[in-house]
């Protein structure tokens, strides 16, 4: 398993969505229930700044992954899980990149 070890910026934002079954019953009234054992996957929209070094390495990394191997990383303040990373683009300036991504969450 390959473990993606870069950090992201501060301006990282996490997403949540729970998987959720609604059955709507007459009335306004509604019961509903966890669809799934894993049903609140997170997904990370990053970016990464830093040298045309260091972006390069990070945009190797997801190109070796392509989207459909999923790789270990600990986000800044939260658990460790795996992820995948489908889509990413990078800005670069004289110097300086930055590489902006979605993480999202799987299981194995």
């Amino acid at each position: 398993m390959k473990e993606f070890t870069w950090q992201a910026d501060w301006n990282m934002k996490r997403k949540k969505k729970p998987n959720v079954n609604t059955i709507r019953f007459g009335d306004g009234y509604e019961q509903r229930q966890s669809d799934g054992i894993n049903n609140n996957l997170r997904t990370y929209d990053v970016v990464f700044s830093g040298s045309e070094e260091k972006i390069k390495a990070i945009d190797m990394f997801l190109d070796e992954c392509r989207g459909v191997t999923a790789f270990s990383w600990q986000p800044y303040g939260d658990k460790k899980g795996l992820f995948t990373c489908g889509e990413w683009d990078e800005t670069k300036k004289t110097g300086y990149s930055t590489l902006t991504a979605t993480f999202k969450e799987v299981v194995a």
